[in-house]
């Protein structure tokens, strides 16, 4: 279930990616119109779709080949919120 209070969704991407990571997450954000916070709770989203809390949480801080090695959180936070939500998408869509 999606809430639309971002306080909540922020809340929660905190519990299960730790304070250090979300803080980079929004340092990284500046005023972007789609910040790295957002795109990572739309890419929680796509995998919660799929798997359950841990595992999601889990690609976030993993290296991932489809985003050259990096961990998905660093992607987020130099701007490559696209190149994330396609490695997601593809993750996910392996999972089923």
């Amino acid at each position: 279930m999606y809430r639309d209070d971002p306080l909540d969704d922020e809340a929660e991407l905190r519990e299960l990616l730790g304070d250090t990571e979300v803080d980079r997450l929004v340092a990284a954000g500046g005023e972007a119109v789609h910040r790295p916070l957002d795109a990572a709770l739309d890419v929680l989203r796509v995998l919660q779709g799929w798997v359950d809390d841990r595992p999601a949480a889990r690609w976030f801080v993993t290296p991932q080949r489809r985003l050259g090695g990096s961990r998905p959180v660093d992607a987020l936070s130099a701007g490559l919120l696209e190149e994330v939500e396609d490695a997601a998408r593809a993750w996910a869509a392996a999972q089923g």
